[in-house]
């Protein structure tokens, strides 16, 4: 009885919302049907407001997107401030929209005391692109307009791409070696992320029954973000179809969550799968997301690493190792959960000065060094363990000077193992302990030693005067 019962209320109340959401459809027609090209912009974009909430309330648009619109509406100081929403729809020409995007352009100057310091384009594309957005709803949706007056601006502004910071390898083994000082909690948090590349709202919502423990994975469903209108916690689908995953955790992370968990019945907690794994200290409620944040950030601080790389920047470095390494782009895409593979090469395989330097490192030792050989490859030059006869012949004869046959192959492979060894006197120490490390071992050894070989010039020896 009891469950046809909740059967039968379950029923009404799909019902009940079903027949609000009607009369909320027929109240915006009959709204749609009333404005026209000459009522007010603010009218129009009530109208618009009130339509996209629907389309939330439907699924067809996350609550972010909606919120994010509201935002753009009430807080856009250049919008309220060029006085856009007080003119009527018509009198929106052509004329009057490349006014306000060259209002938005001059604005990227800003005058007083910070005179000559410049906004980015973004801050100026955000208002545009509402504006923009608003003129296509009023041309295509309410067809009040023949066309949107801002298709034809000159100088549209555009979202720029900034290249994002990260943290280099070296840094990762850093934090990870430090991390280890800190709550379990935190440490559990910060090491989900780094190893899977989740975004910070995916970790935020994971449950213990998203993770599998046989297949070792864990289950990307959900999103925890705070409302942008009022400060509550939402939680809501993942942002895409694409970003909703299964995939492969680390065996520390595993282990991290378990002990987290143990950790929480430890202290006299009830903890049930169904529970959220990151909650406060006293209760197993969710807490503010931008508290994890900060965390992250005064760790960083106490540490001692003074790159600006926020905690939602942990996703970019997770994805930057493997890009980095040449792994499968797909595979990347998959983990990381974007929607097409483009996204994983625009965003992670950005210019920065990380990747520069390995540009310049490769071209230094292809010309500056005169060899085009790594420090490695000029130790087995000299411990005899260098195996390719005809390079080992064309290196010889770059560095002697001299023409290298039968009759002075040795001669010289002698004489330039001497100066390496007097160029780098680090070889004559590695010669001690060669026979007990393999060539594997040897590239990792040199590995370190890169900065130091870039920094010495090999030139070619005079050539030995024959009688």
């Amino acid at each position: 009885m009891e469950a046809i019962k909740l059967k039968y209320e379950l029923v009404k109340d799909i019902e009940t919302k079903r027949e609000q959401a009607l009369e909320k459809q027929e109240t915006i027609k009959d709204a749609k049907g009333k404005i026209t090209k000459y009522d007010l912009v603010s009218d129009g974009i009530e109208l618009y407001l009130k339509e996209r909430k629907l389309d939330f309330e439907r699924g067809f648009i996350q609550i972010t997107t909606y919120e994010q619109d509201v935002k753009d509406y009430t807080d856009s100081k250049y919008l309220l401030d060029y006085g856009i929403f007080k003119q009527t729809i018509i009198d929106v020409d052509e004329d009057y929209a490349q006014e306000f995007v060259d209002y938005l352009w001059d604005k990227t100057v800003i005058k007083g005391q910070n005179k000559g310091k410049r906004i980015s384009e973004n801050t100026i594309y955000k208002p545009y692109s509402f504006i923009h957005k608003v003129f296509n709803y009023f041309c295509k949706d309410l067809k009040i307009i023949k066309y949107n007056p801002f298709d034809t601006v000159k100088r549209k502004p555009h979202a720029i791409s900034v290249d994002k910071e990260y943290f280099t390898e070296e840094e990762m083994h850093y934090i990870k070696e430090k991390i280890e000082f800190e709550n379990i909690r935190f440490r559990t948090l910060i090491t989900l992320i780094m190893d899977t590349g989740m975004r910070r709202e995916e970790a935020l919502a994971i449950k213990f029954s998203d993770i599998n423990k046989f297949r070792e994975t864990v289950s990307i469903e959900r999103a925890f973000v705070k409302s942008k209108l009022d400060n509550r916690y939402i939680i809501k689908p993942v942002k895409r179809k694409k970003s909703e995953r299964e995939i492969i955790l680390t065996a520390y992370a595993l282990e991290l969550i378990n002990k987290y968990r143990q950790f929480k019945v430890a202290c006299g907690f009830v903890v049930n799968d169904d529970d959220f794994v990151f909650t406060a200290w006293d209760s197993i409620e969710i807490i503010n997301p931008d508290r994890h944040s900060k965390e992250f950030k005064d760790f960083i601080k106490k540490i001692g690493i003074t790159k600006n790389v926020p905690l939602k920047n942990l996703r970019h470095t997770h994805a930057t190792f493997f890009v980095a390494r040449g792994h499968n782009l797909k595979a990347v895409q998959n983990r990381v959960g974007h929607e097409n593979v483009e996204t994983t090469l625009g965003i992670y395989a950005q210019s920065n000065l990380n990747e520069d330097k390995k540009l310049v490192r490769s071209y230094e030792e292809e010309f500056y060094n005169k060899l085009g050989l790594s420090m490695s490859e000029l130790y087995k030059i000299v411990s005899n363990r260098f195996s390719d006869t005809k390079k080992l012949t064309s290196i010889l004869e770059k560095v002697s000077n001299e023409y290298v046959d039968s009759s002075n192959f040795d001669i010289l492979l002698e004489r330039c193992q001497e100066y390496f060894k007097e160029l780098f006197p680090i070889f004559d120490k590695i010669v001690q302990i060669d026979s007990l490390l393999d060539d594997d071992e040897i590239d990792a050894i040199f590995e370190g030693f890169m900065p130091l070989y870039r920094k010495i010039k090999i030139e070619g020896l005079e050539p030995k005067i024959r009688i």
